[in-house]
């Protein structure tokens, strides 16, 4: 109601305005002006012109139901362009003509010099008007499906992350299970350990699920209580030499980032007493670009297969996040993984 309301108030401002200049500018003898410009007139005019504004507004929402054929094919929208002119110039043809008419002006139907002057001024004004709102609307709409188009491009993008990150939860349960099964059995005293560490680093599991990122220094605490796990069921035989710079640790990381390259590496190496494994974890500047390498000696176990999955979901996440790529390298026996650093 409001946008029918909003429509006929530009028709009577329009209409007002048109037969107003054509009365003043166009042909009409000068005598005859009072009689044109009374309430009873511009009454007359408002009603033709909400009435045949109206009209075009109806067909024009009727057109739209057409709009996709509208979009492939740009004749049929050059058309409907020419025929919106033609009806505006055919209206104040007919204005002027009505107005002459009711004055008794011999031969109203014919036009001098600047009675057809004026009539095209307005015509052309009209069309300038009439333009400037269908740019209107294209652009809103243009809007409209910009942000909505942004919205769903989000949400999608969201649905992605969170299905690539929740693929890391069940892994990390089931190993720990397992592992809380044989101490549980052999030594409940180191499952109590082990338990309340399980706890810890679920807490912060839960915490963080729903996060893109957290930050470097929450991980890092995180992986002290993931060690210790592990070394309740492998011995001290699991270390982590962290030399990161302090100036770093409020940059941030995915979640379980950490968790998911040190599983690998107790995963596929081989990690004893007799053989113990270093992580070393350190920051390193290529040019502009800086990184935060997670380094092992090479040690791989015989039967353990390697499907690259989580890897490749790490390398997923990062560009979801920052649209960069990790690095991974397998050199002199040492493999190594490049995290770029993100600031937010």
């Amino acid at each position: 109601m409001k946008r029918y309301l909003s429509d006929i108030i530009l028709y009577l401002c329009l209409g007002c305005f048109s037969y107003f200049v054509l009365i003043n500018y166009a042909d009409i003898p000068s005598r005859f002006h009072d009689e044109l410009i009374t309430f009873k007139a511009f009454s007359a005019v408002a009603f033709i012109f909400c009435g045949i504004g109206l009209s075009i507004r109806f067909v024009y929402e009727k057109m739209m139901s057409f709009y996709q054929y509208f979009l492939k094919d740009k004749r049929a929208l050059s058309i409907a362009m020419i025929i919106c002119g033609i009806v505006l110039l055919t209206v104040n043809y007919l204005m002027l003509v009505t107005s002459k008419y009711m004055v008794g002006v011999t031969n109203p139907f014919n036009l001098q010099q600047n009675g057809i002057t004026i009539i095209l001024g307005v015509w052309f004004i009209e069309i300038i008007i009439v333009g400037q709102f269908m740019q209107n609307k294209f652009y809103a709409d243009l809007v409209r499906l910009y942000r909505h188009a942004e919205e769903l491009e989000k949400a999608n993008t969201q649905t992605k992350y969170q299905a690539l990150q929740s693929q890391l939860n069940p892994h990390f349960l089931f190993n720990n299970l397992n592992t809380l099964i044989s101490e549980i059995e052999y030594s409940p005293a180191n499952a109590v350990e082990f338990t309340r560490n399980l706890a810890d680093t679920y807490r912060y599991i839960l915490v963080s699920q729903n996060k893109n990122t957290v930050k470097l220094s929450e991980e890092l605490e995180f992986i002290d209580k993931y060690i210790q796990l592990h070394k309740v069921r492998l011995g001290d035989c699991i270390e982590i030499t962290n030399s990161l710079d302090k100036s770093i640790s409020e940059t941030s990381v995915p979640p379980l980032t950490m968790q998911l390259l040190i599983e690998n590496v107790i995963k596929h190496n081989v990690i004893s007493i007799s053989k113990p494994m270093n992580i070393s974890i350190c920051c390193e500047r290529n040019g502009k670009s800086s990184f935060i390498c997670i380094s092992n000696p090479v040690r791989k176990k015989q039967n353990a297969a390697s499907s690259g999955k989580g890897l490749a979901n790490l390398l997923q996440r990062y560009r979801m996040i920052c649209g960069k790529d990790i690095i991974i390298e397998d050199e002199n026996n040492i493999f190594t993984v490049k995290l770029p650093l993100i600031y937010e």
